[in-house]
């Protein structure tokens, strides 16, 4: 296992020697095919082990893995808007990745662009079309998260993507980039919308909080949240989203403090190309693509 994972590391040992140091890496590894891996290195009982997930050599187009209408709305609000943040979040292994890396390809076959993706690890490798993209990993390419957002500035994007909102540093810079006429792309561990607007503000110090209110009402695209549940025909997963858009209704909700009403106002806006995650979970189950017990499962977890 040490000589693979020596390979893996492509034989730097500098790599190696930091892994026995922290017991633990997580990277990227791409084979002489050109496939490309996200690798998780560990000690288990003093022995190093590994796990290898392989990532789709080509990404998935936004309209095959969110309903049409849904997709049209993140097309139209999000990624054709100029500034703004908007945040993707669900579970670890919800297709947060996949999803965030279709909506970067739509962006890379349409616009002009100067993308810059801050990831820990790099996944998907896109190949530039009409977009310029600079992919940035973590511990190889940049020291943190906070330090490639700074330099970010300084390097003219239009689109950033921050792989992770962890603390109240990177919360801070993301919120700057977004501020500062530039389309910001992120994740957070959140299983809802309303949950993700709480859980990103409780990263400030409570003195903060209302002053950032103020700003990510402003500056706010949307939130999508999701959830992945068995295909009623055995053939793998499909996604659960709920989306938020940021109209005057949340805008004034979010000032106001009042964070737990945007939920009734994303259930009553479909026209406006929003939706709820039970509302999408119904159509799913219309379509006849999902079982009602793996629903029922799904929600009674959230719920919990």
């Amino acid at each position: 296992m040490e000589i693979i994972l020596r390979q893996l590391f492509k034989n730097n040992p500098q790599r190696f020697d930091k892994f026995l140091g922290d017991k633990e890496a997580d990277f990227a590894y791409v084979s002489k095919d050109g496939t490309a891996y996200r690798v998780n290195a560990f000690l288990s009982t003093g022995r190093i082990g590994a796990v290898m997930r392989k990532i789709n050599s080509t990404p998935r187009i936004l309209d095959e893995i969110i309903f049409q209408h849904i997709s049209d709305s993140i097309k139209k609000n999000i990624l054709n808007a100029q500034k703004g943040l908007f945040l993707v979040t669900g579970p670890t292994g919800s297709g947060k990745s996949t999803s965030i890396v279709a909506m970067l390809e739509e962006i890379n076959k349409t616009q002009p662009f100067n993308i810059i993706t801050i990831e820990d690890p790099i996944e998907y490798v896109f190949q530039a079309k009409k977009s310029l993209i600079s992919q940035r990993e973590i511990g190889n390419d940049t020291r943190s998260f906070n330090n490639a957002i700074k330099s970010t500035l300084r390097e003219d994007p239009d689109v950033v993507f921050v792989g992770e909102i962890r603390n109240v540093e990177t919360a801070e810079a993301v919120l700057n980039l977004a501020e500062t006429g530039h389309l910001v792309l992120s994740t957070l561990h959140t299983n809802s919308a309303t949950y993700t607007l709480n859980r990103f503000l409780s990263f400030f110090p409570a003195d903060m909080q209302s002053s950032v209110v103020e700003r990510i009402s402003d500056c706010l695209l949307g939130v999508m949240s999701q959830a992945l549940i068995k295909r009623k025909d055995g053939l793998g997963r499909i996604g659960v989203f709920e989306l938020l858009l940021n109209n005057n209704a949340v805008k004034n909700n979010l000032k106001k403090r009042e964070i737990d009403q945007i939920q009734n106002i994303i259930e009553t806006s479909s026209q406006q190309g929003m939706i709820t995650s039970r509302q999408y979970a119904k159509k799913l189950l219309e379509k006849q693509l999902v079982n009602s017990v793996d629903v029922e499962i799904l929600f009674n977890t959230k719920m919990l």
